[in-house]
């Protein structure tokens, strides 16, 4: 039997207003900015719609909420920019258990969207879609913020096919990051 989620890891909005809705969250909510991001043109990953996102926490985790600002192009059938959820996160607590969850998706004939690491965050993982065609993220090792509140340095969003992904060499990539900014301090 497969093993289930260990939770739900982070929600993500679309808003109109990128500014306005992070002073809503972090004023009203008093939730913690961890960045903004700005999505490159290259259409990788979300942003394929996305132009620029904000990251927001509630504790060590880098991020429970992402706020979304869409293009221009991402609008519904009727031509109407399109607001409100953009994806829910699942959080699973191994390597293993994400490409078991992964592989299992594929023997049920679940369509993946794509597979990627990098970017906010920093975590492998994978998305696909539940019947309604609702946009699902599934992933593992999920960077925390340290004692100064910054976001560490991470690579672009790259496409990866799971399957190959090396999760120890990932590891000890953050480990020696880690290291080096610890010398850095």
């Amino acid at each position: 039997m497969l093993e289930g989620v260990k939770q739900i890891g982070h929600v993500g909005l679309a808003v109109r207003d990128l500014d306005r809705s992070v002073a809503f969250y972090c004023d009203t909510l008093g939730l913690s900015l961890t960045e903004r991001f700005e999505y490159p043109e290259d259409e990788v990953g979300h942003g394929v719609t996305v132009r620029a996102g904000a990251f927001l926490r509630c504790n060590s985790t880098h991020h429970c909420l992402s706020i979304f600002v869409l293009k221009d192009s991402a609008l519904d059938p009727g031509g109407t920019p399109v607001y409100g959820l953009h994806h829910i996160a699942f959080e699973v607590s191994t390597p293993e258990q994400l490409l078991a969850l992964y592989r299992d998706f594929k023997a049920r004939g679940i369509e993946i969207v794509n597979a990627r690491e990098g970017g906010p965050g920093n975590q492998p993982r994978f998305y696909a879609q539940d019947p309604d065609g609702n946009l699902l993220e599934f992933y593992w090792g999920i960077d925390e913020i340290g004692w100064d509140g910054r976001a560490r340095e991470y690579p672009p969003i790259t496409e990866i096919e799971l399957e190959d992904f090396d999760f120890e060499q990932f590891v000890e990539t953050r480990r020696l990051a880690a290291l080096a900014a610890d010398r850095v301090r």
